[in-house]
């Protein structure tokens, strides 16, 4: 409330995060899973004592450093400054809830940057068994980063015994907590498996090269035999209220997000299985035929299939930021009825600047930049013109009072937070609002 709001025409705030975190997904998997990958071929190297697989975990490790330390690290600084940004209520909640968990991520994240970047300077410069073990110490302090910001990601949707306690560890080991890491570590089994094939695509040696291909797609079999299984204890842990939202939802399709998760869910389930389906007919039946080209597809269509399933987990726990405490807008629960007494604009300092307090429709607009932008654009990303479509002012005040949790025929209930502030200011945003319908101009 407290902040000035970040306007991104178009595509909105949270899809800038949403493109910015899919990369980075994709990227930092790679760090966890790419660790184990490495551990594992060098271990293959030094039983065989084969020099030409030496040779290539040489190489790919060069890869590796440049995707998870350069790349994987802009875009975490990124996600940062985005969520700070578009959501300052929720990121400084985060921060302040967790201020030891971020602590022990830092060590761990800084140890493990020591470690990767030792790895890879320390070629034929020490023993091969210290070598192998500084991959195993590297795999290590990576699983024990993602242990630490997965009990964060997931506190957001499952925060349980936190909402009463509001001790920190209550919320990192919360109900999904278990089901999530595996699902997560299953997952960067399988892009590692991606990017091997990217580098095992370039081996010259055909033999080295139909064997590291068909050993990099074998990488993708955990998620696709036990993720499944894992899955389903996630979803067992979820709120219920989430999941009827997600499976009911709105009846109306094309207008609220169960039409739009719907079509998530079924693209990430065809794109699994498209995955699935490329892994087996592709480098597992066929290395030699195996490209270069083909991987780059490969990974593309991994990258797309990330950001499906990433996007629907953000969207499960919607209306809030962080589940039963705070709204996607940064509305905490507990200030709603307060906010409603006393009005929004009278706490919301950042949101009076610049605002003549005699203009209900400019007071009517910051209502909506703090209170709806979080979610909606104005004619971009979840048009409010076209969720508002043809309703006047009238009906547009009767359907913001009609969105109130308590309500029992509110079909946004569980979808769209309600409208925190008093009469007057119900008012105002039903005023800006009714103003963006287009003018008829038949007359």
């Amino acid at each position: 409330m407290n902040y000035p709001i970040w306007i991104v025409p178009g595509i909105g705030g949270p899809w800038v995060i949403g493109i910015i975190a899919i990369i980075h997904i994709f990227l930092s998997h790679f760090a966890v899973g790419g660790g184990a990958f490495l551990a594992l071929i060098e271990w293959i190297a030094y039983k065989r004592n084969d020099e030409r697989i030496y040779t290539y975990v040489k190489s790919h490790s060069r890869f590796f450093i440049l995707v998870t330390t350069v790349a994987g690290a802009a875009t975490g600084v990124a996600i940062w400054f985005s969520i700070s940004l578009v959501s300052p209520d929720g990121t400084g909640s985060l921060i302040q809830s967790f201020t030891l968990a971020w602590a022990l991520e830092y060590l761990f994240f800084v140890a493990e940057l020591a470690t990767a970047f030792a790895y890879y300077y320390s070629w034929d410069k020490i023993s091969k068994e210290k070598h192998l073990l500084l991959a195993k110490w590297y795999f290590f302090m990576s699983v024990m980063t993602l242990a630490v910001i997965n009990g964060i990601l997931t506190f957001m949707l499952t925060p349980g015994k936190w909402l009463d306690s509001h001790y920190w560890l209550h919320g990192v080991l919360n109900e999904t907590y278990l089901p999530s890491l595996f699902i997560r570590l299953f997952i960067m089994f399988a892009i590692a498996g991606m990017y091997g094939l990217v580098t095992a695509t370039r081996i010259k040696d055909e033999d080295l090269r139909v064997y590291l291909v068909k050993f990099c797609s074998k990488w993708l079999l955990p998620v696709f035999f036990l993720g499944p299984i894992v899955t389903l204890w996630y979803l067992s842990q979820v709120p219920q209220v989430t999941l009827e939202t997600v499976f009911t939802g709105i009846q109306s399709s094309g207008v609220g997000n169960f039409s739009v998760l719907a079509r998530a869910l079924y693209l990430s389930l065809v794109l699994s299985g498209t995955v699935l389906l490329f892994a087996f007919f592709g480098p597992y039946l066929n290395p030699k035929g195996f490209t270069f080209k083909i991987a780059l597809l490969f990974m593309a269509c991994g990258l797309a299939t990330t950001g499906t399933t990433e996007w629907m987990r953000e969207m499960l726990r919607k209306p809030y930021v962080v589940y039963g405490y705070m709204y996607s807008n940064g509305i905490r629960k507990s200030q709603v009825e307060k906010l409603r007494q006393d009005g929004f604009l009278t706490d919301a300092k950042w949101a009076n600047v610049n605002t003549d307090p005699t203009s209900s429709k400019q007071c009517g607009e910051k209502l909506f930049q703090y209170q709806c932008m979080a979610c909606h654009t104005v004619d971009g990303y979840r048009s409010i013109k076209k969720l508002i479509g043809d309703r006047d002012q009238e009906s547009i005040v009767s359907f913001l009072k009609m969105m109130d949790p308590k309500n029992d025929e509110n079909p946004y209930k569980g979808i769209m937070p309600p409208f925190a502030g008093n009469e007057a200011e119900t008012k105002m945003l039903a005023e800006y609002l009714a103003s963006l319908k287009p003018k008829d101009t038949t007359q």
